[in-house]
């Protein structure tokens, strides 16, 4: 599986994505245009949807993995200011 992470301009319009630009080559000069780093993951249509939900559950762990060992790290921080 494909998998590519790339540095791009983008602007949305709430949470639909209006205009995405490649860092070399921005087609519009707006500031509503922002820098992003985006990770791209290729879509196979033919997998198989036990594949799919797997895929699905573990990336799922993985996020809340990240997310509790984010809230860990910021906890800790908030303790040590509050002294």
């Amino acid at each position: 599986m494909l998998k590519l992470i790339k540095k791009v301009w983008a602007k949305f319009n709430d949470m639909d994505l209006t205009c995405v630009c490649d860092e070399h080559h921005r087609k519009c000069k707006d500031d509503a245009c922002k820098e992003y780093v985006v990770r791209f993951t290729e879509i196979k249509r033919d997998q198989e949807v036990d594949d799919a939900v797997a895929h699905v559950k573990k990336e799922s762990n993985n996020l809340r993995r990240d997310i509790k060992k984010f809230q860990s790290e910021l906890s800790k921080s908030i303790k040590k200011f509050k002294i």
